[in-house]
């Protein structure tokens, strides 16, 4: 996974600093690669009565900061369990999220991931506010030739809507829904 991260997901920068970011790709962020590898891993990991246990997966992470002011964009190659087409892919992007709408949770948008055939898209300008930014944008979904059943993709999302407040108060009211909280 590559990493284009806006400028948002620094925090306030000092002006100097902010403007190192002008026309300009930053190609390291301190302890983001390790934390994209945790977070990974727990994401994907399996919920057990005394915590979540990590997921087994390899991930390569390369972050860096990019000239946009809103938005993550990521370039991911996976390698899947079993052959999958990049329709079938698309398919389940799609999908995503279909059980959590049906709680009518009031954060929840109405596509979680939508998937764009262009393949110009997505876009930080165009797709980050998808869903009020909480609608993950994914594109150019197409063979990965360094797996046996590998995928690529390109994703955006909203790093302070989804990516933070937004995201949590979707989670809480989630756990409310389920009777965990």
């Amino acid at each position: 996974m590559v990493s284009m991260q806006g400028i948002s997901g620094a925090g306030r920068s000092p002006g100097v600093a902010a403007l190192d970011s002008i026309d300009n790709v930053i190609p390291y962020i301190p302890k983001e690669e390790d934390k994209v590898t945790r977070e990974a891993r727990k994401l994907l990991g399996r919920a057990r009565a005394n915590g979540i246990t990590d997921a087994r997966i390899v991930v390569s992470a390369t972050c860096t900061r990019a000239a946009v002011i809103e938005g993550h964009t990521e370039t991911v190659s996976v390698e899947l369990g079993k052959a999958a087409t990049p329709a079938e892919v698309a398919r389940v992007f799609g999908n995503a999220g279909r059980k959590l709408a049906a709680l009518g949770l009031p954060s929840m948008p109405a596509e979680l991931i939508r998937v764009h055939d262009d393949p110009f898209r997505p876009q930080p300008r165009l797709d980050r506010d998808a869903g009020d930014g909480m609608t993950t944008s994914v594109g150019r979904i197409r063979p990965e030739p360094l797996f046996r059943h590998g995928v690529k993709y390109v994703l955006v999302s909203h790093n302070t809507k989804m990516g933070a407040a937004k995201g949590a108060i979707l989670v809480a009211e989630y756990l409310v829904a389920k009777g965990l909280a």
